[in-house]
């Protein structure tokens, strides 16, 4: 077609995770953020991956290699019935080695970070100025 143009399309691969909790009040509505058990920051993260099949395939192999290795073998998440690394790795549950690894992979990857992250203890005050200022607003976690 003269003079027309080209349209290509583009997909983008991406996985979205949060850490922290976005919990500023107890259900009595006092303030908890601070408190033991209470996260003083939300973080919103957002992963762009090129070729999402080949690192799933590269992590499936470390995985399976993991859970052949005796040294893990004492680990309780690696234990299929925890259905926690056997599963899926997950930062939280790994214990350094196996982050390590994880890590070792993803720096080969063609892939781009992004987050936001919110002070909650900023989150609070403003909240706590638009309830003094109007009766009708109320803080809302995301999902309730």
């Amino acid at each position: 077609m003269s003079g027309g143009k080209v349209v290509t399309e583009s997909v983008v691969h991406y996985f979205v995770d949060e850490a922290g909790d976005p919990t500023l009040f107890n259900s009595r509505g006092r303030l908890i953020v601070g408190d033991e058990g209470c996260s003083r920051y939300f973080i919103l993260g957002k992963l762009e991956i090129d070729e999402p099949d080949v690192l799933s395939a590269q992590l499936e192999t470390l995985r399976q290699e993991l859970l052949a290795d005796p040294y893990f073998k004492a680990v309780p998440s690696m234990r299929p019935e925890r259905r926690k690394t056997a599963l899926a790795f997950h930062a939280k549950d790994d214990i350094p080695e196996v982050r390590r690894e994880v890590y070792r992979i993803l720096l080969n990857a063609e892939v781009r970070f992004y987050a936001v992250v919110r002070d909650k203890t900023h989150l609070a005050t403003y909240v706590q100025q638009q309830n003094a200022r109007d009766t009708g607003y109320r803080y809302s976690r995301p999902g309730i």
